[in-house]
This record gives structure tokens, sequence and C-alpha cells, in this order.
């Protein structure tokens, strides 16, 4: 079963409307019941639910944490952080921003998968018209019926079967896609598994830093704890690998280590990253150093998944054409074998 989770682009408005409505100095409760007006069903119902519950006194996080299902990890992390540190306009407003080009980029995948896909589709309809009409063609006495690609598919059960074969194939591939989009806790497992891969493994750090980065620059920058503040952060990140790898940090804050030392005994940032902190930390600078670096990092991290998407792209194309010969050469030897070549 499919994820009841938001996409991007649903999240970029929400977040959008709700960062604007809170910097004007609206209700939460207001805002929701204006947003349960519209939106998709989903969204809707939820609005509806959330402002009852902060009616009843329950806090932001705690009505949207009910409703974990539409929210990602990372936005019920980041609302919560808003409201311990109050600066939960500003946070939403990062994660419209965040949303926004999540939304670009799935926007750029499919357009260059488009036509590839359209392709494909085309090859395997011409495949089953071919299996469907050679069946129909006399036949020469004492040869065996014609079959295209030499699988046994003939007739018109045959062709439909073909196109069975390949729906399958194509609709397993779109599920396991989804899933690892819409579900956070999978998405988070795989996350940790491919995070030493080259170039998905670039970009995952990436992010995981930007999203970590902007956690540290908003926590530090109000009245808690530095070792809460790391923590909140380090969840933001949702990645198991970068939340694990870090653990040694929290060790050292809680022996009274700085932040730029405590960082350094996880090997997973930069040289730069730690050497901007530390003197960020001697000047008192460090939540606008955090932002600063957090719009660097994910900047880096777009970057790093448009070259993702661009070399998916491509796979898919070559996928295609591989496809198309595998079938031409199928074929061509079938034919080869009728003939009695």
């Amino acid at each position: 079963m499919f994820s009841q989770e938001l996409g991007p682009s649903t999240l970029e408005n929400f977040c959008r409307t709700l960062s604007r409505g809170l910097h004007s100095g609206l209700d939460p409760v207001k805002i929701l019941k204006m947003e349960q007006k519209r939106g998709n069903s989903h969204l809707s119902n939820a609005c509806g639910e959330m402002a009852l519950s902060i009616s009843r006194g329950e806090t932001l996080y705690e009505s949207f944490n009910q409703h974990s299902k539409l929210f990602p990890l990372l936005m019920l992390s980041m609302i919560q952080v808003g409201e311990e540190t109050g600066s939960l306009a500003e946070i939403l407003g990062e994660l419209s921003r965040h949303y926004g080009e999540q939304a670009m980029l799935q926007r750029r995948l499919k357009s260059q998968i488009t036509m590839p896909v359209f392709q494909l589709g085309m090859a395997v309809a011409v495949i089953a018209v071919l299996i469907l009409v050679l069946s129909f063609l006399p036949k020469e006495q004492g040869r065996p019926e014609y079959d295209p690609l030499g699988f046994g598919l003939k007739g018109p059960m045959g062709s439909i079967f073909f196109i069975a074969i390949i729906l399958g194939i194509m609709t397993m591939g779109f599920l396991i896609w989804r899933t690892i989009l819409t579900n956070g806790a999978f998405k988070s497992k795989v996350s940790a598994m491919l995070i030493n891969l080259p170039l998905v493994g670039s970009y995952l750090k990436e992010s995981a830093l930007g999203k970590f980065s902007i956690g540290l620059g908003l926590t530090l920058d109000s009245p808690m704890s530095v070792k809460k503040a790391i923590r909140l952060s380090m969840e933001i990140t949702a990645n198991e690998a970068f939340i694990k790898a870090c653990q040694p940090i929290l060790a050292s804050v809680k022996k009274g280590q700085p932040v730029a030392r405590a960082l350094s005994h996880c090997n997973i940032f930069p040289e730069e990253f730690l050497a901007s902190i530390e003197v960020a930390e001697e000047s008192g600078s460090i939540p606008e150093t955090c932002k600063r670096l957090a719009l660097q990092h994910s900047e880096e991290a777009g970057r790093q998944l448009s070259l993702i998407f661009y070399i998916m792209g491509g796979l898919v194309w070559l996928c295609t054409a591989g496809f198309i010969i595998f079938l031409i050469a199928r074929m061509y030897g079938s034919y080869l074998g009728l003939l009695g070549v």
C-alpha cells in the first residue's frame, strides 16, 4: 500500500502558507482552518483535526505528529525545533524553500525520462501487435508457427501475456521507487546503506550537512542547551548513518568540550566546515555561520541531485535502447530458426 505522505509541491505551498501566516501574526488555528477549505482531501482533513487539537491545548508539533503519515520526519522535527526556539515562521520558510527545490528536481527527472518511457511503450506496442498479426498469416505446410521472440508467445494470448509481463516489471519498479520516496523510515534505512556510494553518498552527506547546519543555527540561537541543540539537529537530518556517526559528539559536549572540538570527533564533517565553526565559536557567531553553511551545503546537495537525475535519465535511455535491440535480435534469431539457418 502506498504511503499517504504529501508530495513536495503540496508541502512547499503548505509550509509557505503557514510561514506567511505566522509572520503576519495570525493564530495557527486560524491558518489551519483557512487551509482546511482548500488543498487535497488528506491535507484538508488533517488541517481541520490539527486546528481542533491546538484549540484543546496541544502544541503544534503534537498536533502535526498525530498525522505523521502525511508529513515527512524532517518537517516534524523542524516544527519541534521551531516551537522550542521560537523561530517557527523562519523554519517553515526554510522548509518551503527545501520542498520547492525537491519539487523542481522531480519535475526535471520526469521531463528527462518521459521520452524514453514513451519510446519503450511504443516498442512494446509494436511487438505486441506483431505477435498478434503474425498468428493470422497463412502457414506453409510442414513449417512451425512463427514465434517472433522465440519465447512461445503466439496469437492473441501471447500478445496479451507479453504486455502483461512488461507492465508487471514496470509496476514492480514503480512500487519500489514509490516506497523509497514516500516511506520515511524505509527511506532513512536506504540512505544509511547508500551513504558510502559514489555520487549518491555525496548527495546524502551534503543534504545531511545542510539540514544539520540549519538545525544547529536555529537551536543555538535560543536558550536551549548545546547538547539538546546538537541532538535535535542530528535528528533533523533523518539519516541513520549520519546520526550514528555523530554519536561521539554528544558525549564530548556532555564533558564540556567546545562545539567545534566536539564536532571534530565525527569524521563526517569536512575540514572547511569544522574550521568555519571554530572561527564562529571564537567570535560568538555560530548561528549566523551555521545558516550560511546550511545554504552552501543545500545548494551543493541540489547540484549533486541534479547530476544524479541526469544520469538516471541517461540510464533510462540506455535501458530502452537495450530492450529494443534485444527484441530485434530475438526476432531475427527466431526468423533464422524458422528458415532452418
